[in-house]
């Protein structure tokens, strides 16, 4: 799974009732003694590329940022805004955004210590803001942070945001959790002209609930209890992350109690999950939508009629059925149904085999000697990747090359571990190098709609952004341009209708299904409250295992 992360702002009413009635809770038997009291441990396969947020961006990592760092503000299992760092949201109403909207004013907690001592203070937001957009840093995106003209801090305690032009998105980009980045420290880093190899990568400080304690690459991080915390000592005193590269291992040490907790587990697994004692099986609705991205570097995608046949070709009820048995919900836009910006209306590509036979006749395709399409000597036949070890993604790749096939369309299964997966494009990463065809993974959303333009809008192909897709299409990226420069919701909620709608109808992307998050957790485990957007890491200082 890898994080997209440049999202928020308020969701309407309507979506967070439908977020708390259809949450699903099962208990799976009594308590066992083999967990060990103020300890959790939880896993997952990704290993991180670095622990400097600024330098990766898997979802993982953004889980244990809500752990070690600060934002301004966390998303709570409501999709409110949780005042972290930040006193209060910036409005119009309470002065925060200047009339003219091109001026950002935040009030920041007074008592803030870094986990070494040093005081927070405005200055490390400012050194923070100018280390993004220092070219010489390996960031892998940057949008909503380049609308920044400068940031100052009149005093230790207020920072001020001074935009080139108004940036809709910008209350839920800086250092808001669902924006990238936290905020770093000034007085440990700020000597060094630039931040990509730094002993700082390696062994973090910040203002969270849990400090850092050890990184073992490929086999675990450890975190100790912050006790100068300025909400006060966290509940829990130790939290262990396991790096465990197989799904199905994973499992293994679930049955076996070795491990208390697994957050977004996989669907394709969940009736065993069913059989799990002492833990409770939750499902939530997401804003994580599973998709099937095309290389449009590869030719053989320029034409939209194979992008659109390759949609209809896919059977995404089957793979919602077989695969996630019924825990993931279909889709057809890029934003969830519990977004305000929403879309219902866009072309749909229900299961239709005929259909995708015809738009390949009709781009010239026909069948060769052995059934695979060729065109003007090339055959129609490419790579399909996913995160090795992934037991969902590689259950998918089976039956999408099942459908494939079926309409003359030949690929074949190239995967890789989630680190070089994810990895940056200076480290080579498969998807921001575009060393792919087609590729599937998970973007994992916040609230707000500006992500779209992180990742599909020409401004951002690597290494300017996230458009992994390397697609550049003009109608799209003047809407999200144009719903970018209001904050007014209702004028942003139109323009993000033509965005979706034009990302529908020319298939890039192919929305395989939004998830229903499956959270795994010890029935002694306490005080967690999943949440639909981002992470739900938002209130680690509450947990506690009994």
């Amino acid at each position: 799974m890898s994080k997209r992360l440049a999202l928020l702002l308020a969701v309407a009413c309507v979506a967070v009732s439908f977020s708390a009635c259809t949450k699903v809770g099962l208990q799976t038997g009594q308590a066992t003694s083999s967990t060990i009291p103020g300890t959790l441990r939880y896993a997952d396969i990704s290993d991180p590329n670095s622990m400097n947020p600024l330098l990766r961006l898997e979802a993982v990592s953004t889980d244990l940022d809500m752990l070690i760092y600060g934002f301004f503000f966390n998303l709570d299992d409501k999709m409110q805004y949780i005042p972290e760092l930040a006193l209060e949201v910036p409005s119009y109403q309470n002065g925060g955004i200047s009339r003219d909207g091109l001026t950002l004013t935040y009030h920041l907690r007074h008592g803030v210590k870094w986990h070494d001592g040093y005081p927070f203070t405005a200055h490390d937001v400012v050194f923070t803001t100018n280390a993004i957009l220092n070219p010489a840093n390996n960031l892998q995106a940057r949008s909503g942070w380049d609308q920044i003209a400068r940031v100052e801090a009149p005093d230790d305690y207020t920072v001020r945001f001074h935009l080139k032009k108004v940036y809709g998105a910008a209350i839920s980009t800086y250092f808001a959790e669902g924006g990238l980045y936290p905020v770093l420290p000034a007085h440990l880093l700020e000597k060094y002209h630039d931040i990509n190899h730094v002993a700082f990568n390696t062994n973090p400080i910040g203002t969270g609930p849990f400090k850092f304690v050890k990184w073992v690459r490929g086999d675990h991080i450890e975190l100790v209890a912050n006790p100068k915390y300025w909400r006060g000592p966290p509940k829990l005193q130790h939290i262990i992350y396991k790096i465990i590269p197989k799904d199905t291992t994973i499992l293994v040490q679930l049955q076996t109690h070795e491990i208390d907790a697994w957050f977004r587990a996989p669907s394709n697994l969940y009736t065993q999950f069913q059989k799990l004692q002492g833990y409770k099986v939750e499902l939530t609705p997401s804003l994580v939508y599973s998709h099937m991205d095309l290389n449009m570097k590869n030719p053989l995608f320029s034409d939209v009629r194979v992008r659109q046949a390759i949609n209809y070709a896919i059977d995404k009820q089957r793979i919602v059925q077989d695969v996630s048995h019924s825990v993931n919900q279909l889709g057809y836009s890029v934003e969830s149904p519990l977004s305000w910006a929403y879309n219902p209306n866009v072309r749909h590509y229900d299961y239709d085999p005929a259909k995708a036979r015809q738009l390949l006749a009709q781009a010239g395709w026909q069948a060769g000697p052995d059934g695979v399409l060729v065109k003007n000597g090339q055959r129609l036949a490419f790579n399909m990747s996913a995160v090795a070890g992934g037991s969902t993604g590689e259950a998918t790749e089976s039956l999408v090359q099942q459908n494939l096939r079926n309409v003359g369309i030949e690929t074949k299964v190239k995967n890789y571990p989630a680190d070089l997966f994810f990895a940056g494009i200076q480290q080579g990463g498969i998807l921001q190098a575009g060393k792919y065809d087609m590729a599937f993974f998970a973007w994992v959303a916040g609230s707000d709609p500006s992500g779209e333009d992180s990742i599909y809008s020409c401004d951002w192909i690597p290494p300017a952004g996230q458009n992994n897709l390397y697609w550049c299409d003009q109608t799209l990226t003047r809407a999200e341009k144009n719903a970018l420069a209001t904050y007014d919701e209702t004028q942003r909620k139109r323009w993000y209708w033509v965005a979706q709608s034009e990302i529908a109808e020319q298939s890039p992307t192919i929305i395989m299904y939004f998830q229903r998050q499956i959270f795994i957790t010890a029935n002694n485990f306490h005080g967690f409250r999943p949440a639909p957007a981002t992470s739900s890491n938002w209130n680690s200082w509450e947990w506690s295992m009994q």
